[in-house]
């Protein structure tokens, strides 16, 4: 994730998000949709590390309880949105956009 991170403020994120006005509304979605990905990933790792040191934190117990339990919900929607995204890009590798898995393998080179 770190890695994407440091992508996105460099051309990467020129090249993905400058024209994103000129997009149809599926290509707007999917942009939009990995930028809410790797928020919540960092949402999943500030909490853990917040539940984890709640202690040191000087986090009341309780506090810390109600962080886990939005940590699990978000958690158990990853778990749905993995598989979900893997059919995605298997149904549109074998529809409208060909080679997208391969793109992804070889960062889209032919």
């Amino acid at each position: 994730m770190l890695w994407r991170v440091l992508l996105f403020f460099t051309q990467s994120r020129k090249q993905n998000y400058i024209a994103l006005r000129e997009e149809n509304l599926h290509k707007k979605a999917v942009k939009v949709s990995y930028l809410v990905l790797y928020g919540v990933i960092a949402f999943m790792a500030v909490s853990g590390l917040v539940i984890h040191f709640y202690d040191a934190l000087d986090l009341a117990k309780e506090t810390a309880h109600d962080i886990k339990e939005v940590h699990e919900l978000v958690y158990n929607v990853i778990l749905i949105f993995v598989p979900l995204h893997i059919a995605g890009v298997v149904i549109a590798d074998i529809t409208n956009e060909k080679c997208i898995v391969s793109d992804m393998i070889n960062g889209g080179e032919k």
